[in-house]
């Protein structure tokens, strides 16, 4: 069999990802695919997610074996090292191997880590917020708008406190986010204390409030031109558009999140029944079935 790793006959190739200023990346004589987008999103993980997909699809079954390096080199047009931390993030998720002078074959599924975590609380929300970075694009008082008003339930606010920024997951961007407090908070917000890390648990810290029940909505929307490019997607491209409206123990609306996820939920919802009292009863569907 053709080795996957090792491959002594590939062309010479650029060490880079992608080369500053947005100019495509070239590997010998290839360029890189169109179906890969240059921009914020790495071109290793693009490349990841198109050979994920044809995992998933079937086209590579398990126990396949995946083409060389070289064949991925020239068939995606990017350097070797970027083909290699594609095969990195694969194999970390289950979904490829390598056997040393063999080469890199597909898992069975049993051993594909697809399963995204699962949260019924605010406390696994939060925790699964602990792993993930968020990026500051800009922050700052802005202007109240009709929206923000009716889910903060502040009309008398001219203004409210903005963040706008990019969340990171595994080092990957994986959703645009907004942050919105009333003024009575964001005000009291060092802005110099604002640090890249878990949200959340900043703003309660320094604006001095403490969420303890939340509400989400999930709706279809299209990206904007402010999230698009960093998402790595078009814009008008479909979104999960997740919005948060985080109430304190007063029941007050503290704080709004409204989140344009490219791909699907990075988390599970588990929901319980409370009690089975509520269910109707079979005699009560056959009294309502008889009239």
């Amino acid at each position: 069999m053709i080795p996957c790793e090792g491959d002594r006959h590939a062309m010479g190739v650029s060490g880079a990802d992608a080369k500053k200023g947005g100019s495509v990346e070239h590997t010998g004589h290839h360029m890189m695919s169109e179906k890969l987008i240059q921009g914020p999103l790495p071109l290793y993980y693009q490349v990841a997610t198109l050979v994920r997909n044809e995992i998933l699809s079937g086209l590579w079954p398990a126990e396949s074996q995946l083409p060389t390096e070289d064949d991925l080199v020239k068939r995606y047009g990017v350097s070797r090292p970027t083909i290699r931390k594609a095969k990195s993030l694969l194999a970390e998720e289950g979904f490829i191997r390598d056997i040393k002078g063999s080469g890199c074959y597909v898992n069975r599924q049993e051993n594909w880590n697809t399963i995204p975590p699962t949260v019924d609380n605010l406390n696994d929300i939060f925790h699964f917020g602990s792993k993930m970075s968020f990026r500051i694009l800009e922050f700052g008082m802005v202007s109240n708008t009709m929206d923000v008003e009716n889910k903060l339930n502040n009309h008398s606010d001219r203004f409210v406190f903005q963040i706008k920024g990019v969340r990171h997951y595994q080092g990957q961007p994986i959703s645009s986010v907004i942050y919105y407090l009333p003024f009575r908070f964001g005000s009291r917000i060092p802005l110099e204390s604002l640090e890249e890390n878990p949200f959340i648990p900043q703003i309660e810290r320094l604006a001095g409030i403490q969420v303890v029940e939340g509400i989400q909505t999930i709706s279809l929307s299209r990206a904007d031109e402010t999230s698009a490019p960093h998402l790595g997607i078009e814009t008008g491209a479909a979104v999960l558009l997740v919005e948060s409206v985080y109430f304190d123990s007063g029941k007050q609306p503290v704080e709004y999140v409204r989140s344009q996820y490219a791909g699907k939920l990075p988390y599970a919802i588990r929901v319980r029944r409370n009690s089975l009292s509520s269910a109707p009863s079979a005699g009560t569907e056959d009294t309502r079935s008889a009239r």
